[in-house]
């Protein structure tokens, strides 16, 4: 089984009353084979990018996803860096850039929505976000898409 099977398989089997359970589905798309396989392997890792990606747009603060998996935020961060090898910025960062991936390749919007909707202040930062992620904007990346 594959290590996204894994992890769909292990999703299914939390609580479908917890309140992360209504935001979209979790998306692994932009995160590599080794932080997926590992990201498998530590569900509370795993549990804290959900309960994050399902409160999309407004982003929880730290110490709301560090509570949420019983830890301190120090602790949170020291685990999650030891245990997936990216600090949880990085990852919330992919994972708001991959739910502003699915939007730009189902619809045409505004890059300013995307970034809204993404839970980005300004479409700048989102601009760069998504560039420090995928390697292009997302202006390129539609155009790309496009043609």
């Amino acid at each position: 089984m594959t290590a996204t099977g894994q992890l769909t398989g292990m999703l299914h089997r939390l609580p479908t009353e917890a309140p992360w359970r209504a935001g979209p589905s979790f998306s692994l798309r932009l995160f590599d084979e080794l932080t997926q396989k590992r990201l498998a392997y530590y569900p509370r890792a795993t549990e804290a990018l959900v309960f994050a990606e399902g409160h999309l747009p407004d982003v929880p603060p730290l110490r709301a996803v560090a509570s949420y998996v019983g830890m301190t935020p120090a602790a949170f961060s020291r685990y999650f860096k030891a245990k997936i090898n990216m600090t949880f910025a990085h990852a919330l960062r992919t994972l708001r850039v991959t739910r502003a991936l699915s939007e730009l390749e189902r619809r045409e919007c505004a890059i300013e929505f995307l970034a809204n909707h993404c839970g980005y202040s300004s479409g700048c930062s989102f601009t760069r976000a998504f560039k420090d992620v995928l390697g292009e904007t997302p202006s390129e990346y539609r155009r790309r898409l496009l043609s």
